[in-house]
């Protein structure tokens, strides 16, 4: 579906980034372990996207230990890479967002369009490349939804600590048409399917590209992180080194080199690692203990609800603590090593992303 990253693809706090669309990470292997080259070039097809227009309805229900919620969207597409998001209900309706080659953008009822941070985790085929070496998948063919040829996707992870996801691609557009987000432990995190759907050119006026309006002193914490393009450019920008873990979990990867900005107005590093379908980011919060933003109540996740890291009380920390944040969406990791403080978000199960935490520096 987002993120954020998604995460998303390419994030999730009151409001989850599951509500925000299919940035889809998939996965495929033959049942020998070898690549399936025709799994990878679905693979592929579904990461790039629907290739004609359409427009449609969808329903996304997101679930957690109180329940489940509700939104209706109505989706466009032009089929070069260009869609929008129209939340007509639930808890982001009249929030639009809208996805371009060159960014993301977000629209609150109300209110201007802000830029979204992404991640650049590389090419559909470099995604497809990616996670087949980590999931096992099964393909079914020959089914119909909606009245079109699908094929449905299942996707599983070969280490207990990754999410899994099911997926139903529309055979002739590569359009996803229902998506199934699960949980490590097996929980759905979410179901989005589209109830209405019809293929056609759109006006190129729909996807224009708003001008962002400027940011705020609010836009701090990891919603402020924005993507660089290599690990020296953000040492040069903080001064501090990437952070680097000693421990990653099997089949991760550096995807995104970043900054993040702090409640003091400081950026400080940050770094995203990827497997294909999940992820989980590190941000520096400052230079060890004492240091950087606490859990405060003000600030802004990836979402476009407030975010949990603010301008709270910080320094109480002793060396090694960890403190540990998990809901059925995502898991938040604070640590606080012998040379920095740290921030971990991810969408792996909460004791692997405290594993990754404790091996920082």
């Amino acid at each position: 579906m987002v993120v954020p990253a998604r995460h998303v693809r390419y994030g999730r706090i009151p409001i989850p980034t599951a509500l925000f669309g299919c940035w889809l990470f998939l996965a495929a292997a033959s049942s020998h372990g070898a690549p399936d080259a025709a799994a990878v070039r679905w693979l592929t097809k579904a990461l790039t996207g629907s290739t004609v227009g359409y427009s449609g309805v969808q329903t996304t229900i997101v679930y957690s230990e109180q329940g489940s919620v509700e939104s209706r969207v109505r989706v466009r597409g032009d089929g070069r890479g260009n869609s929008l998001r129209e939340f007509l209900s639930g808890p982001a309706s009249g929030t639009v967002l809208l996805q371009t080659p060159e960014g993301r953008y977000q629209k609150r009822s109300g209110g201007g369009y802000v830029r979204l941070p992404t991640s650049a985790d590389g090419t559909p085929s470099d995604a497809a490349k990616l996670i087949v070496a980590n999931y096992n998948v099964t393909m079914s063919p020959g089914q119909s939804m909606l009245g079109r040829k699908v094929t449905k996707i299942l996707i599983v992870p070969k280490h207990p600590s990754s999410p899994s996801r099911v997926m139903a691609v529309d055979t002739s557009t590569g359009l996803v048409l229902a998506d199934t987000l699960v949980a490590p432990g097996g929980q759905k995190r979410s179901v989005t399917s589209f109830v209405e759907l019809k293929y056609g050119a759109q006006p190129s006026s729909v996807f224009a590209a708003p001008k962002p309006v400027p940011a705020t002193g609010a836009d701090f914490g990891p919603g402020s992180f924005a993507a660089r393009g290599s690990e020296r450019a953000v040492l040069s920008e903080t001064g501090r080194a990437v952070p680097r873990p000693s421990y990653v979990p099997a089949g991760f990867r550096v995807g995104t080199y970043g900054v993040m900005r702090t409640g003091s107005g400081r950026l400080t590093p940050a770094v995203r690692y990827t497997d294909g379908l999940a992820a989980f980011s590190i941000f520096v919060r400052g230079a060890g203990q004492g240091m950087g933003v606490g859990m405060g109540p003000r600030g802004r996740g990836r979402g476009p609800g407030p975010h949990r890291f603010g301008r709270g009380p910080a320094g109480s920390e002793s060396i090694g603590s960890v403190s540990i944040q998990s809901d059925r969406q995502q898991a938040t990791v604070l640590y606080t090593g012998r040379t920095g403080s740290y921030i971990l978000i991810g969408d792996i199960a909460a004791d692997e992303l405290a594993n990754v935490a404790r091996s920082l520096p």
